[in-house]
């Protein structure tokens, strides 16, 4: 379970989240929703510890977070990662950096490592690229060989950060079928989007985030009068492009 209590973050006197406190169980598959400038990126990145928490605290499996990630790792899939096309690296390489921090200093990569990377790789339905240079690869595929990277942690954790960036509706629903198989076999996903769409069909427990908290549990997923008050007029533009 991840808990967030009392977090409070601003930047250049700017209020960014406010009296967050959110329990997230283990074992969902979680979306967290809201308009652009909401602070779901910061929530996420708070949660990763990607910058410094300035009020509050974030509690994971009961232990603090700071304690939690020195032990453990998340798998994340960050949002719209950059990359040189004419770098000379392979689908492989990017996933077997999914493993890096669990090799003693100095070592490399062995076959095992490589095996299991391209394990994890047709999993994600991408094992046919292990071999393929990253910059001959599709928008949808290159998430896949990101998502492969972030299984290949181990975690029990997967966050995203709106994957659905850059790939088609045909390839935003297959990725997230994908992402259901992999909370169905124990995965807790916490995903950043803004397609309700979908996220009506995979997700199981919903955040809705406008700075504040406008809920967070399963009963609530996809209700109309929430979504208002989390989106303001914004949401009839999403109710008429669905």
């Amino acid at each position: 379970m991840i808990s967030f209590k009392d977090l409070q973050y601003q930047i250049a006197n700017k209020t960014i989240l406010e009296d967050i406190n959110l329990e997230i169980p283990d074992g969902v598959f979680a979306a967290i929703i809201g308009p652009n400038g909401a602070g779901k990126s910061t929530l996420i990145k708070l949660l990763l510890g990607l910058i410094e928490m300035q009020e509050g605290s974030v509690i994971i499996d009961g232990i603090p977070q700071k304690k939690w990630l020195k032990a453990n790792s998340f798998g994340y899939l960050p949002q719209r990662e950059e990359f040189d096309r004419s770098f000379p690296a392979t689908a492989r390489d990017i996933v077997l950096m999914g493993m890096a921090g669990t090799l003693p200093w100095g070592r490399r990569f062995n076959k095992e490592h490589e095996t299991k990377a391209v394990e994890v790789m047709h999993m994600c339905g991408i094992g046919e690229k292990a071999g393929a240079q990253i910059g001959s690869l599709s928008g949808g595929e290159y998430q896949r060989v990101l998502l492969a990277r972030a299984i290949l942690t181990d975690s029990k954790y997967l966050i995203l950060d709106e994957p659905e960036a850059g790939i088609d509706r045909p390839g935003v629903t297959s990725f997230f079928k994908l992402l259901k198989k992999f909370n169905e076999a124990g995965k807790t996903i916490i995903t950043v989007s803004h397609d309700l769409h979908t996220l009506s069909k995979y997700c199981t427990f919903l955040i809705c985030l406008n700075r504040r908290l406008h809920c967070h549990n399963n009963a609530e997923l996809i209700n109309a009068e929430v979504i208002r008050n989390t989106f303001g007029d914004s949401v009839r533009l999403i109710e008429k492009e669905y």
